[in-house]
């Protein structure tokens, strides 16, 4: 058995043969690495409500000197389309 499991690309089912894999995996892993150089941290993200994207509009529009109008237009509401279904927020 255990010369057909070597020619034909096999891997032993054996108790001990399976034992010493599980062994050697353990062995080898040490401790499971961590998530911390992979973590990036995001500013805090607004939750979505009606009132505080009125506001935002607002002040937008006097910020910039913005037509009211400006609202309206087919490019601005896209593009709010757009930023609405983020999860995470959106950088510009």
């Amino acid at each position: 058995y255990c010369k057909w499991t070597v020619a034909n690309g096999f891997t032993s089912m054996l108790p001990n043969d399976s034992k010493r894999r599980c062994m050697e995996a353990r062995s080898s892993l040490g401790r499971q690495p961590s998530l911390e150089g992979h973590l990036v941290e995001k500013g805090q993200v607004v939750q979505y409500s009606e009132s505080s994207f009125r506001e935002a509009a607002i002040l937008w529009l006097i910020e910039t000197d913005q037509p009211i109008h400006a609202l309206q237009h087919p490019a601005f509401q896209k593009m709010v389309e757009i930023g609405s279904s983020a999860r995470n927020g959106i950088k510009i």
